[in-house]
């Protein structure tokens, strides 16, 4: 027990000793050493460099790694001394040396490890080429005999971030060491490195690739550097990024003062083809490989040689090859059983983006039988040319989808494809486009395609097409495509030249494209109203060659055609046969000098147009035509009218600012002739109509004819954009019209009115006359306000029941034939009813003077002024005379009886009325009469 207590003592007496030491060994360091160190660094520094070294502190510890003495230095940071405000080049957050104890107090001594932590390394590089960086003078040394081998077991480095940016070269390095554990061993002049390494690569980048962004990455490296000849060699090195190794090798040389390094590196490996392809294709192309569902991995060399500095790039090249299954094509549905890339890419003799050239050796996609190859060269990125042969036969279906045409609806069929390119590539970003010729030769021919379209533009089916592309003259010559649209048979024939000049060309306005087709359709079918469709969802549009191919072929400078189209279905009663149409354009001007086809029914129409055409679609159409029939139903007319109008009603354009999406500055001018004309019970011969179509408005200009024994005039204006109905209102002339005749027609409309057997004379009557034609273009009576001036002549009524019925008390031979003055008369029609005031009927019987409303099958009530002393006691024949030999001079001399006639479920009675009243009923009708004309605001001046 003694020995215990005793030896315990020893123990916490050396314990003590120790414990006094540690602390005031490095108190002593600090004390006495520290000042030294600082100045020793600061000297060493100020003898390689002329940048700023910041104020940094020192401490030594014993206990971090025991038995060694561990130099702290806290807070390193290197800044340049130019410009206004100083940067910092490198930053250190903590230094620690660890050596021997012993070795402190020698002139040699043992580092047996080093740890740094929070370091910071930045460079840049400004758009004129002056460097902002670490600068290091060496000593050089051609003797190595005073040289000695030192050895650090151990090197570790945490949270390390390395930046540089070269706006002259505008490329970009960005890397995070997380941790390394190092070996350095300095034998003789040579230091060599060896350890791993991990950590991130933030991003690696020029103007046009991106490279491993925040990429994590694992590294083994050996490294070599010669102090005498200022070379850098990597060997046995390699990185795993994304999971995959690449190997590094090669080596770097220092050249003498700001002439920079001689690079020889290559990196050789695999990496997901995703990521690759993205990073390395050009910004159009990038969406077509930078996709996750992009299978397997690329190999590749990459190869970096020559000198390189602040201004100048060194020569790089990759060599790269691909094999990938079962490939998803982006934004499509399209999977590639096969996807095949071998090719080169390298910066060409100038080291810039105009000699940079990518080769594909080989470009293969393959899905069953479906099989496309471009072989080719990708050159200058700045004005970027497309050299390259495409071979293959692919069905329509997955090749729209791959080109990601519209709707990519194209569903059966194949295209065949063998063609040869060398043309300027387009894409967005292209400052200078290539002034290269296009040349584009070859074929490409489709069988037995299907394209499905929404409507109006229909169903194609039986698609075959051969089209041509030939060098002389840039040509595009089709020289047949056929197929079925809607069941039924197209042809279109042709040749466009320079279409791929304005596509592809950088000046479009030095390459007119003039294009000269002849086309020919069975039968095109407007029949039946589109039904609007609702807007889905779609997936971004990759941009595509097809879209200005389109709009070279429409919206090019010089554009002719001879349209025919056997049939055109509209819907109405009758369509269009046998139409021929030449169309002429030139810039946005487009041309129709002539239009020719017949009707169904018999007719036949000519007609000239003209509008513009850009990428707003069409603007202000015009077109004259002119319809000649030798027998016309008016109705058909109508409908016709009708139909061509909701044609272009369906039509949509693109919306701007300044535009609508509906067209609505079109003008149609329409004149129509007729030997003969039927509209219902109206029949007539030398019929003409001229009307302006714009603005969904039929305005009457003149319409003429001969009918009811007399002559016709109308003019006024129809509404066709109403959903049901088709308001109308119109101001019609008859001269001389045949009073049998006329009420002939009302009997074949079934109108209560007198037959024609009962009426005979003619009349002049100006109508302003308003209506809606129903589903068959006629006027609905319960629609319909019509207000009349009339001049009746020779009138004669003969058997006429209801006055013979109400005349009952006179003879027969008086009230059989009845023969009357000539009379100026109004009327008012609304629905049914019609109105009438102060109407002066002067017969043989007697003076007649009449005011009241007739409902048509209905109702109706007249008040009659009549004389019953010149009925009774007059002297008929003698009246009869006078009124056919047209005598002013008579004079009624009975004395005037006032009356009411009223008609009832057919039947008149009439009964007397005293003075008093009858002067008041006339009074409230006369008050009606002028409040109908203001509720319906009928325009009598026409009529005056």
């Amino acid at each position: 027990m003694a020995r215990f207590s005793h030896g315990l003592k020893i123990g916490a007496a050396v314990a003590g000793v120790l414990l006094v030491v540690g602390l005031l060994i490095p108190l002593l360091l600090t004390t006495v050493y520290k000042e030294k160190v600082i100045l020793a660094i600061r000297n060493e520094f100020a003898t390689h460099s002329e940048q700023r070294l910041a104020d940094f502190d020192v401490d030594f510890s014993l206990f971090n790694h025991f038995p060694n003495l561990s130099i702290q230095l806290h807070h390193l940071s290197i800044h340049d001394n130019q410009g206004e405000k100083p940067l910092e080049i490198v930053g250190i957050d903590q230094a620690h040396l660890v050596i021997r104890l012993t070795d402190f107090f020698r002139e040699n001594r043992t580092v047996r490890q080093v740890v740094l932590k929070g370091i910071r390394y930045n460079q840049w590089v400004d758009s004129t080429g002056q460097k902002t960086g670490f600068t290091w003078k060496s000593e050089n040394r051609s003797d190595s005999s005073h040289t000695h081998s030192v050895a650090i077991p151990e090197i570790r480095i945490e949270d390390a971030t390395v930046t540089l940016v070269n706006g002259y070269k505008r490329n970009a390095f960005s890397m995070l060491i997380r941790q390394a554990d190092l070996r350095g061993n300095l034998i003789h002049s040579t230091l060599q490195l060896e350890g791993t390494i991990d950590g991130s690569i933030g991003y690696i980048k020029n103007r046009t690739l991106t490279l491993f962004r925040n990429q994590p990455f694992t590294a083994a490296i050996h490294y070599a550097y010669n102090q005498i000849t200022k070379t850098g060699t990597f060997t046995r090195s390699q990185l795993v990024v994304n999971d995959s190794p690449v190997r590094l090798m090669g080596s770097h040389r220092r050249l003498p003062d700001k002439e920079g390094t001689e690079l020889n590196i290559g990196l050789r490996g695999t990496q997901p083809a995703y990521r690759f392809l993205a990073a390395l294709l050009p910004d159009s192309l990038k969406r077509y490989a930078g996709d996750t569902a992009l299978k397997g991995n690329v190999a590749f060399l990459f190869r970096m040689r020559g000198q390189s500095n602040a201004t100048i790039r060194p020569h790089n090249e990759i060599n790269f090859q691909l094999q990938a299954q079962n490939y998803h094509w982006p934004k499509t549905p399209v999977v590639l059983q096969t996807v095949q890339v071998r090719g080169n890419w390298n910066n060409g003799a100038g080291h810039s983006r105009e000699t940079s050239r990518l080769t594909l050796q080989q470009f293969l996609v393959q899905n069953g039988k479906d099989t496309l190859v471009l072989r080719g060269n990708l050159t200058n990125l700045i004005s970027p040319v497309v050299d390259a042969t495409i071979q293959g036969n692919m069905s329509l279906l997955q090749l729209a989808q791959l080109m990601n045409w519209p709707g990519d609806s194209l569903y059966r069929g194949t295209a065949a494809i063998n063609l040869a390119v060398r043309s300027p590539l387009l894409y967005a970003g292209v400052a200078r486009p290539s002034p290269n010729e296009p040349f584009w030769q070859g074929r490409i021919q489709i069988h037995d395609g299907v394209l499905l379209l929404p409507k109006p533009s229909g169903r194609y089916t039986a698609l075959n097409a051969d089209i041509h592309f030939i060098p002389e003259n840039n040509m595009l010559r089709i020289r047949e495509v056929v197929g079925k649209m809607d069941g039924k048979s197209f042809k279109i024939n042709g040749e466009v030249t320079n279409l791929l000049r304005y596509v592809l060309g950088g000046n479009r306005a030095e390459f007119p494209v003039r294009t000269k087709l002849a086309a020919q359709w069975q039968e095109l079918d407007f029949s039946k109203p589109v039904p609007p469709t609702p807007r889905k969802p779609v997936p971004d549009k990759i941009p595509s060659a097809t879209d200005s191919l389109l709009a070279g072929l429409f919206f090019g400078t010089e554009y002719s055609a001879v349209v025919r189209i056997d049939r055109i279905r509209l819907p109405s009663q009758e369509d269009l046969k046998d139409m021929s149409v030449v169309i002429h354009k030139t810039g946005e001007q487009v041309q129709i000098p002539q239009l020719l086809c017949r009707t169904t029914l018999g007719g036949s129409i000519a007609g000239l147009g003209h509008f513009q055409l850009n990428q707003d679609g069409i603007q202000e159409p015009f077109a004259a035509l002119s319809l000649s029939y030798e027998r016309l139903d008016l109705q058909r007319l109508l409908s016709l009218l009708s139909g061509l109008n909701s044609i272009q009603a369906s039509y949509k354009r693109p919306a701007t600012r300044k535009r609508k999406a509906v067209l609505s500055d079109y003008r149609f001018d329409v004149e129509v002739k007729a030997k003969k004309l039927d509209y219902n019970a109206l029949r007539g011969d030398d019929f003409g109509l001229k009307t302006v179509i714009r603005d969904e408005t039929a305005r009457l200009e003149r319409l003429t004819m001969n009918a009811f024994g007399g002559r016709m005039g109308a003019r006024g204006v129809m509404k066709l954009d109403e959903p049901k109905g088709i308001p109308a209102q119109l101001n019609l002339t008859l001269q001389k019209m045949d009073l049998y005749q006329l009420f002939r027609a009302a009997e074949e409309m079934q109108l209560d009115v007198l037959k024609s057997e009962n009426i005979r004379g003619n009349v002049d009557c100006s109508m302003t006359f308003r209506t809606e034609l129903d589903e068959k273009y006629l006027p609905d009576l319960n629609k319909t306000t019509a207000y009349t001036k009339a001049s009746i002549r020779q009138m004669e009524l003969i058997d006429v029941q209801p006055i013979q019925q109400a005349l009952r008390f006179l003879p027969k031979s008086k009230t059989s034939h009845i023969y009357f003055e000539d009379v100026d008369a109004r009327f008012l029609l609304h629905h049914d009813r019609i109105l009438m005031p102060d109407l002066n009927l002067t017969s043989n019987l007697s003076y007649l003077h009449l005011n009241g409303d007739y409902t048509l099958n209905k109702k109706a009530a007249f008040l009659v002024e009549i004389s019953l002393t010149d009925l009774l006691f007059g002297n008929n024949k003698r009246r009869i005379r006078h009124i056919q030999e047209a005598d002013s001079t008579r004079t009624s001399r009975g004395s005037r009886n006032h009356l009411l006639l009223q008609r009832d479920l057919g039947k008149y009675r009439m009964k007397m009325f005293g003075r008093k009243d009858f002067e008041a009923q006339k009074q409230v009708l006369r008050y009606e009469w002028q409040n109908e004309l203001s509720r319906h605001k009928i325009d009598t001046t026409f009529v005056r």
